[in-house]
């Protein structure tokens, strides 16, 4: 193990189409891990943050601004309604957990 988790600091997407709107969805599929000290609790999962939101075309949207925190096996996915017409921007910080 790494021993890391990583703090997700801003998620931001672009439509770069200068005529349509495009959908965007972002999701987090959680590693089946429960929590040292924790009972009766799964995290397993996917988890959408933003499912089929419109992005109008030439605009910027800001998905997550409030930090999350993922855990080793976490897996963020991104996608598109329409292929080539969003641009997406995770700033994130990877914290030693050891």
């Amino acid at each position: 193990a790494s021993d890391k988790i990583v703090k997700v600091n801003r998620i931001t997407v672009a439509n770069v189409d200068g005529t349509n709107a495009a959908d965007v969805t972002i999701s987090i599929t959680k590693a089946n891990f429960t929590p040292d000290g924790i009972s009766n609790f799964d995290t397993s999962g996917t988890f959408h943050l933003a499912k089929t939101v419109s992005v109008p075309a030439d605009a910027t949207l800001v998905l997550l601004d409030t930090p999350i925190y993922l855990m080793e096996g976490d897996v963020l996915k991104g996608g598109a309604g329409a292929a080539s017409d969003l641009d997406l921007f995770v700033s994130y910080e990877s914290i030693d957990d050891a």
